[in-house]
């Protein structure tokens, strides 16, 4: 029995060293497969003295943009102008509106006096006026009296149907 044992571990033993030189074999094929960016783009490394001609580039460009900056920041925008202006610009924007407003009010008085000098120059409106009142009254005089009625609210001395 143990050497059954012994010959199942040797057995396992020869299948792991085949599995792992298997895999190392593989694997060295897997990474000379492998596609770097390189050679997908095509970029090559650089010499020293590209790199230096590149690093010199950027810092030519912060220094450019520093000034740039540097610049802005000593000319600078004159906020206080800049807010007078734009309480100016509102105090204008709110007196034309308040003219405007007055302008309308005024034609509107205007437009009013005018309609009421309208009705007044026409001579029979009032007289139409007051003649509606009058007919009211009228009509209360002309109904007869209920002594002259009869007890089914017929006139008395007209002809009766």
């Amino acid at each position: 029995m143990n050497n059954i044992i012994s010959g199942f571990f040797k057995g396992m033993k020869s299948i792991g060293e085949e599995t792992i030189e298997k895999s190392a074999d593989n694997a060295g094929k897997i990474v000379s497969g492998i596609i770097t960016g390189q050679d997908l783009v095509g970029v090559k490394p650089m010499s020293s003295e590209q790199e230096e001609k590149v690093k010199q580039e950027d810092e030519i460009k912060k220094q450019k943009e520093m000034e740039e900056l540097k610049s802005q920041v000593l000319d600078g925008r004159n906020v206080g102008q800049e807010m007078e202006q734009v309480y100016k610009e509102k105090e204008q924007q709110d007196e034309q509106q308040e003219q405007f407003l007055e302008n309308i009010k005024r034609q509107r008085e205007a437009e009013e006096r005018e309609r009421e000098q309208m009705n007044a120059d026409v001579p029979g409106n009032s007289k139409k006026e007051a003649a509606k009142h009058l007919g009211q009254k009228s009509r209360k005089a002309q109904m007869p009296d209920p002594s002259s009625m009869s007890a089914t609210a017929e006139m008395t001395g007209g002809k009766i149907d």
